[in-house]
């Protein structure tokens, strides 16, 4: 799932971006806009190298 959530991420990190003005329009300052497009990037990073994963688990009551 790591490359296919990273690809996710970057996507989200581009639809972001493309919305900026729409969120500066809310109210949210510079520095929310940057500490989400780097959380975005952050994560994204993380899946391409491995470092981050994520997984998918079905639980069963028995």
């Amino acid at each position: 799932f790591g490359l296919d959530y990273a690809r996710t991420l970057e996507e989200w990190r581009n639809a972001f971006k493309e919305q900026l003005p729409r969120v500066r329009a809310q109210g949210f300052d510079d520095r929310f806009l940057r500490t989400w497009e780097f959380y975005l990037a952050y994560c994204e990073a993380g899946f391409r190298a491995g470092s981050i994963v994520v997984a998918q688990f079905t639980l069963e009551k028995t």
